[in-house]
């Protein structure tokens, strides 16, 4: 059994999340060149790429904000 602090958890969905609102141009270059490398593809962004990034970023610090106040943890089991 693991057990996850979900204080740990939501200051991860949050710091996350406030990466995605305030640097969304780095996020997506780096995304870029991992497409690149990775996957061997061209990653295409649109006039709207930058605008669903900070959206997802939005999402991220608001599930963030609620898992940090549950104050509790979350227990996952290991066994096959």
């Amino acid at each position: 059994m693991i057990r996850i602090d979900t204080s740990a958890v939501g200051s991860g969905l949050i710091l996350a999340g406030l990466l995605h609102l305030l640097a969304p141009q780095p996020l997506l270059n780096t995304a870029g060149d991992l497409y690149r490398r990775v996957l061997a593809v061209d990653f295409r962004r649109t006039d709207r790429t930058e605008r669903r990034v900070r959206a997802v970023g939005l999402a991220m610090l608001a599930a963030g904000t609620v898992v940090s106040a549950t104050d509790g943890a979350i227990e996952v089991s290991t066994d096959g």
